[in-house]
């Protein structure tokens, strides 16, 4: 069966990231919730995808560059009932909410020290690490990051995905898992975007490596029917989905089938499987360069690519 990983708790219904949103995704009997994590200047770990406020809170701030004192003074934009939740204050939800997994996608954007806080942030709400090792994954997008984690131990025993856009990047991740050679730290799944699926390279390449050094797979942001339908063929032991309670009916009506065709461009479904395509190459293409990582007054190039890919529905 499918795991039924809710993207951004329940995005597709509730205000993504919040309490609310939790609440609903784990009534929907999500098995993993995944959630994003910022760092406040002063180093307090918090809860939001984007590292900046203006999207979601009723002030535009950059988080890290201010104190978490002003940040909690935050209150959500549509109901100003809401705040943005620490890590400490999931962790403690998730302490009371067991029959559920953490996906903690660890925003590149965030100094690598975000790690140690987010470790010591499970110590303070219980002090098991085996207990965080069960009910925790960490979600990376850069293999230095992965580096460091082993480095300062961290990540020791704990399930680590790679999440990415690029093959490129999951291809360094599974060599670099496979070079440690240590079962302390190896490679749990990779969580590519479904696009990346559809390719030659990931099916008749990457495919049977992740399948033969026992690599999970994910696919994100799987909402529609049709990108159901193209999950075909592929061994995916999770989805990302923006509504939990469509995506496991979805997977129900669409189980594990032998076969994948890649549709016509005379078709609707067809022009947008290919013009999908050739966004995601332009993309990878463009996140392997280190100019698109630079940060200027706290953005980066890659961040507003992200945000013209939202606006696309690509994320």
């Amino acid at each position: 069966m499918v795991q039924i990983v809710g993207h951004r708790a329940f995005k597709g219904q509730y205000i993504e990231n919040t309490s609310i949103a939790f609440e609903r995704a784990y009534e929907a009997k999500s098995e993993i919730i995944e959630t994003d994590l910022q760092m406040t200047r002063d180093g307090v770990v918090v809860v939001n995808h984007d590292s900046d406020t203006g999207r979601i809170w009723d002030h535009e701030m950059v988080i890290s560059e201010h104190n978490y004192d002003e940040v909690s003074k935050l209150r959500c934009k549509d109901d100003a009932t809401l705040k943005m939740l620490t890590l400490v204050e999931l962790l403690e939800w998730a302490v009371d909410h067991p029959n559920t997994r953490l996906m903690l996608d660890i925003k590149f954007s965030n100094n690598k020290i975000i790690l140690i806080k987010a470790y010591a942030a499970m110590l303070s709400v219980k002090n098991d690490i085996k207990y965080w090792q069960s009910r925790v994954i960490w979600g990376l997008w850069l293999v230095d990051w992965f580096e460091y984690g082993v480095e300062t131990g961290v990540l020791k025993d704990f399930d680590i995905v790679v999440i990415s856009f690029s093959l490129d990047i999951v291809k360094q991740f599974v060599e670099y898992s496979h070079s440690l050679n240590n079962p302390h730290y190896k490679l749990f799944g990779i969580s590519i975007h479904f696009v990346a699926s559809w390719t030659e390279r990931f099916r008749n390449i990457m495919l049977p490596v992740l399948q033969e050094r026992g690599v999970k797979i994910f696919l994100w942001t799987v909402n529609k029917l049709i990108d159901f339908k193209y999950m075909s063929g592929l061994p995916v032991y999770g989805v990302v989905t923006d509504d939990p309670i469509v995506a496991r009916q979805l997977c129900i009506e669409y189980p594990y089938i032998s076969e994948f065709t890649v549709p016509a461009w005379t078709t609707f479904n067809g022009l947008r499987f290919h013009v999908y395509l050739i966004v995601y190459e332009i993309v990878c293409s463009l996140l392997l360069k280190p100019w698109v990582h630079r940060q200027f007054a706290g953005f980066s190039f890659a961040y507003f690519l992200f945000l013209s890919l939202r606006k696309m529905h690509l994320l």
